[in-house]
């Protein structure tokens, strides 16, 4: 009997033991929810950008907040990076490293992006795809709405939204030309002809030695487009790369004294660029994006003599040419959706977007009903240059799918930096391409060696 009763004890006292232990389970389990949440909802919200070098992020922040106070005591983070490719790799150790950024930036020319499955699709009560169409300009329709099948039914959504974008074209010295002179390609080269002769010690127009050129990559890009209307790298065989190359050779002929090649060493040496020679009147033009004004302005180029004119066509009509863009996506992976939702809610605004390009006036609205104002505003307030300097109603603008942006930069620039170029070394660049491209994207071939 005594031996029953203890074995009873003993009985009761597991079960006792037992019930504490899933009780404090269940207690610990509780609190970490609720440290999660409570440091979900104090953690800081970031937001990556590349190239908008903001020098007082905290305006831009405080104008999110007045909109939605309810955000007013959060803190809020936003970091700008120099570099496409700095970018690029940093947001891929974020990632890997649980520090990612709740709402980032891609650019519209890379297509294949390492961080497409990255993005959270925007909810179409915040940004419809219909009134999207209607409020921004065509090409952001073809690139940014995306659809799905669901019961039988294909429905729209909005991946991304942009605030701005930027075209080609030409800052030009006007001491050496006008206006008419950069009209077309033809007139352009027989301008460069005169200059050559009557000016021997100035390089008339640098976009060789791709190295030492800024966006060199996007120069021989929109000759990719202009000559042949591809708008992506598969399209772009033999016959499009010799041909886009050999219209870009008639800016300078191998029979002048090719300052090209002088130059280039100096400015490797010194790790400078053509925009230096520019500066220093020794070349009259360069082809850039219109953001370019903040280095012309470092260098101290003449606020009277700087002139500027969208990059030039073979003849007047109607031509493709290329936008290069980012865009704002969110991060699938963020605990803040809310207020992630809401800050994308936020840029599609006339408002925000009107501060923002405020702060940035080198940029071309997005949006349609900023277009018009816009136009005529200065790109900087030194300079007597505004967006509509460049801009053209008759032109078909187009993204151009790089497949993954940095490696077709960094490809095509070394390529082009070559003294002799043949078919072969093209196709070979497009081959390498594509090739790490599907590694990178669809992890397919992975033991194919893509430089071969």
């Amino acid at each position: 009997m005594e031996y029953n009763k203890n074995k009873l004890i003993f009985a009761v006292v597991w079960v006792i033991i037992v019930l504490s232990i899933v009780f404090l389970l269940k207690t610990m389990s509780s609190t970490d929810k609720t440290s999660s949440n409570s440091w979900d909802k104090n953690k800081v919200f970031k937001i990556w950008v590349v190239w908008d070098l903001v020098n007082d992020s905290s305006a831009i922040i405080d104008w999110f907040k007045k909109v939605y106070p309810n955000y007013k005591n959060r803190e809020i983070l936003l970091e700008s990076f120099n570099s496409y490719e700095d970018y690029t790799y940093t947001l891929m150790s974020a990632l890997n490293s649980w520090l990612w950024p709740d709402i980032f930036v891609l650019n519209n020319n890379d297509k294949w992006s390492v961080f497409s499955n990255q993005v959270l699709w925007i909810d179409p009560n915040i940004v419809n795809p219909n009134d999207f169409r209607k409020k921004y300009k065509l090409f952001f329709s073809d690139d940014l709405i995306g659809t799905f099948t669901y019961d039988w039914e294909t429905k729209e959504y909005l991946v991304w939204l942009p605030v701005w974008y930027e075209t080609l074209w030409v800052f030009y010295n006007r001491r050496y030309l006008k206006e008419a002179d950069i009209s077309n390609l033809s007139t352009l080269n027989n301008v460069i002809s005169d200059l050559k002769t009557k000016y021997p010690d100035i390089i008339p127009f640098w976009i060789g030695n791709w190295s030492t050129v800024d966006n060199s990559s996007d120069i021989m890009t929109q000759f990719f487009m202009m000559e042949w209307w591809v708008t992506w790298l598969w399209n772009v065989n033999s016959k499009v790369l010799w041909e886009s190359v050999w219209a870009y050779l008639l800016y300078w002929d191998i029979d002048w004294y090719n300052w090209y090649n002088l130059k280039y060493q100096e400015l490797k040496d010194t790790r400078k660029t053509s925009l230096n020679l520019f500066s220093l009147w020794e070349v009259m033009m360069v082809a850039w994006y219109p953001s370019t004004i903040k280095k012309i302005k470092e260098n101290w180029f003449s606020k009277s003599l700087l002139q500027a004119w969208p990059f030039p066509t073979y003849y007047s009509g109607a031509w493709k040419m290329l936008v290069n863009y980012n865009y704002f996506a969110i991060n699938k992976e963020t605990t803040n959706l809310d207020l992630a939702n809401s800050f994308i809610s936020y840029l599609y605004s006339d408002n925000w977007a009107l501060n923002f390009l405020d702060s940035f006036p080198y940029y071309l609205p997005a949006l349609l009903s900023l277009e018009s104002d816009k136009l005529w505003d200065k790109i900087d307030s030194d300079y007597s240059i505004t967006l509509g300097d460049f801009y053209s109603e008759k032109n078909d603008y187009s993204s151009f799918d790089k497949w993954v942006k940095t490696l077709y930069d960094k490809s095509i620039t070394i390529l082009l930096d070559k003294d002799f170029y043949d078919s072969e070394s093209f196709n070979a660049f497009k081959e390498s391409v594509m090739c790490k491209a599907n590694k990178i994207t669809t992890f397919t071939n992975l033991s194919v060696n893509c430089d071969r």
